[in-house]
């Protein structure tokens, strides 16, 4: 679980005033932020190590993309990219580059096949308790901390939930710091008490998209088996046509508490745990429900 971090030194840049003793729970670890993954999405782990040219001729397809084709995506002769496939030739960096752009792969697929041709990486994964991380961190604990009384949340690529605001805690009854949010659509979906079902549908296209692009991530087919496992046991939801996005809902005591959820990211993130982090934010989507945090 997470443990609390002291914020009331702090100031508001609008007021100046005291941020009233907001604490923001993250995973316990180096800096605060001990992520549960520490490697990014479409690691080949499990592949057989193979030339830069092995490689990139699985990658092509798996993206169902021809040598012609993919030589004329990066501006070269299709003889010329079949002597590299064949490693009858070796590519220049920038080559490799154009290569990676137009296979889409993801920044540690993208270091892998920079490594197999003899490049160094150019994607770096630092660590959290690095400087660099600071203004980052710094960041996301502000959000979450602005958004309260509402709950916010962030989640690694594969939903585990790695820092919280305190909003959380008077939704989900508990921490969900260090928990999985697959889970617990998983869990919660077979009470009453909460109907996951829209969002539960929308996390699996999403991590869909994430295997897309990532097809040798190990870990991304078992959390989607587990969606489809419970989107099978389970009924459609019931969707009202004036309704714009999928929504939970949440039984809690003789209330039903109904958010909207508005995720954010790193725009054009770098570094391979930046690009993979997912802020949650929760909004109340009717008086009653705000009501509830606010008197809290």
């Amino acid at each position: 679980m997470g443990y609390p971090m002291d914020l009331s030194g702090e100031t508001r840049g609008d007021t100046g005033k005291p941020l009233g003793g907001s604490a923001i729970h993250r995973v316990s670890g180096t800096g605060g932020w001990g992520l549960a993954r520490w490697g990014g999405m479409g690691s080949i782990a499990g592949v057989p190590d193979g030339s830069f040219g092995e490689r990139l001729r699985q990658w092509r397809r798996i993206r169902h993309v021809s040598q012609a084709e993919l030589a004329g995506r990066v501006g070269l002769a299709a003889r010329q990219l079949s002597l590299i496939e064949s490693g009858r030739s070796n590519p220049e960096r920038d080559l490799v580059l154009r290569v990676i752009d137009a296979l889409d792969l993801g920044l540690v697929d993208r270091n892998l096949l920079l490594q197999a041709a003899g490049f160094a990486p150019v994607y770096p994964d630092v660590p959290v308790h690095d400087p660099r991380w600071h203004p980052f961190t710094t960041a996301v604990d502000r959000l979450l901390r602005a958004h309260e009384p509402f709950p916010a949340l962030v989640v690694d690529a594969y939903g585990t939930v790695v820092a919280a605001n305190r909003g959380c805690k008077a939704l989900f009854g508990q921490d969900p710091v260090g928990t999985n949010m697959i889970d617990r659509y998983v869990a919660d979906s077979a009470t009453s008490d909460t109907d996951w079902r829209e969002v539960a549908w929308a996390a699996r296209a999403r991590l869909r998209g994430q295997l897309a692009r990532a097809p040798l991530d190990e870990r991304l087919p078992g959390l989607i088996a587990r969606l489809d496992t419970l989107l099978a046991t389970l009924p459609a939801p019931t969707r009202d046509e004036a309704d714009l996005v999928a929504c939970p809902a949440f039984r809690i005591g003789d209330r039903l508490i109904r958010m909207g959820l508005l995720a954010a990211c790193f725009d054009a993130a770098n570094d391979i745990t930046l690009e993979e982090l997912r802020i949650e934010l929760f909004y109340p989507l009717d008086p009653g429900s705000e009501e509830f945090f606010r008197l809290r």
